[in-house]
């Protein structure tokens, strides 16, 4: 959850090791849905003109096309790659490549503008939500999906311990920065200042693991263990092996992951 431009850039060329994560997250989790709150929070009736920035793949612009909106969808990522891969999967929805604080779209162009756990990248949080509201219709909605303050605090806790045997694993700690850029706190502060009001909402669930090794699949996707010598890479391996292990003494493992949804009208 980096907010530097570049190593945004190049962890989401392609889509491989975003998968990896939203797999991780699809098999693993336990407790409410996002897509469900998704759903509840925006109540389309099928026929508004929706706008989803940071889309990456396109798969929450794709199910809603596929479940019967009518309406116009646009997709919008920073990577040319994502964009490409997205219309190829979704052909019968809009996607563009663009710039979230310079949206190539006339004022008033949409009812609802979703960024799904984007903001985080953004380098100017401020500037990309003043777009998000000019490019809104007059009582549009606006839909922020982020992760609160201590999201996967347990694996951090973790990896902040092998980091202590291992000082490369510590590159994974940036990994958890975007809290720090746009949580409950600074989101509804960010929010409420470009649309003058704000409405948030939590989900409690979690993550549980009975082995070591989706963890590890999980932390080698960042972009943070990439680069690392296959030495290096085993060692870090090893550390972090060890020290969800520990945890697992008990049993299964719990990851608790708290997601804040962030709401506004123009």
């Amino acid at each position: 959850m980096s907010s530097s431009p570049a190593e945004v850039a190049a962890q989401y060329a392609t889509e491989r090791h975003l998968r990896t994560r939203i797999g991780t997250h699809e098999r693993y989790s336990v407790g409410p849905g996002l897509e469900a709150t998704v759903d509840r929070l925006l109540d389309l009736s099928g026929d508004e003109a929706l706008l989803d920035v940071g889309t990456g793949p396109g798969d929450f612009p794709g199910r809603l096309r596929q479940e019967g909106h009518r309406g116009r969808i646009v997709g919008v990522d920073f990577s040319a790659g994502m964009v490409e891969r997205a219309a190829e999967k979704y052909p019968d929805v809009e996607f563009q490549q663009g710039d979230a604080a310079a949206l190539p779209f006339a004022e008033a162009s949409f009812d609802v503008v979703t960024a799904r756990h984007m903001l985080y990248h953004v380098p100017d949080v401020a500037a990309a939500l003043a777009e998000f509201r000019r490019v809104l219709k007059p009582g549009g909605h606006f839909l922020a999906v982020t992760n609160a303050l201590g999201y996967m605090a347990e694996l951090w806790e973790a990896v902040a311990e092998a980091g202590a045997v291992e000082p490369a694993v510590n590159a994974l700690l940036d990994s958890k920065a975007g809290s720090a850029v746009f949580s409950e706190v600074q989101g509804e502060e960010l929010v409420r200042a470009a649309f003058g009001n704000v409405q948030l909402d939590f989900i409690e669930n979690a993550l549980v693991f009975a082995t070591p090794q989706p963890v590890l699949t999980y932390l080698e996707s960042m972009t943070a263990l990439q680069s690392l010598a296959p030495d290096e890479l085993e060692r870090v391996r090893t550390a972090l092996t060890h020290a969800v292990e520990t945890r697992m003494q008990g049993g299964e493992w719990r990851v608790s992951k708290r997601v804040v949804f962030i709401t506004a009208r123009r």
